[in-house]
């Protein structure tokens, strides 16, 4: 029998971005929720990376979770979940442009 899901043949971005999708759809209200969950989790598969697309994803996470915290700020809005996905999105660009 061929599993139809396995997270051993995706990366660590892709495995956490379908996690961090599918605890945002079962505990949230909208697709919103969906889409932070995924950004979320592929910066935390991200960050997880070893090497210098590890250490490039980690050095886009503090950045993107400081320009997402004054982001929310600016904005009224909750500055650690603006950490958080700011965090996530910059793990994934850290990453992606090494």
């Amino acid at each position: 029998m061929v599993p139809v899901f396995s997270a051993q043949a995706m990366d660590k971005t892709s495995g956490g971005a379908v996690a961090g999708a599918a605890v945002g759809a079962l505990t949230g209200k909208s697709v919103s929720s969906t889409v932070k969950g995924a950004v979320v989790g592929g910066g935390v598969g991200a960050m997880t990376e070893h090497g210098k697309e590890g250490k490039s994803a980690r050095k886009g996470g503090a950045v993107g979770a400081a320009v997402g915290a004054g982001a929310a700020a600016m904005t009224g809005r909750s500055m650690v979940q603006g950490a958080a996905v700011g965090a996530g999105a910059g793990a994934m660009i850290g990453k992606a442009t090494n």
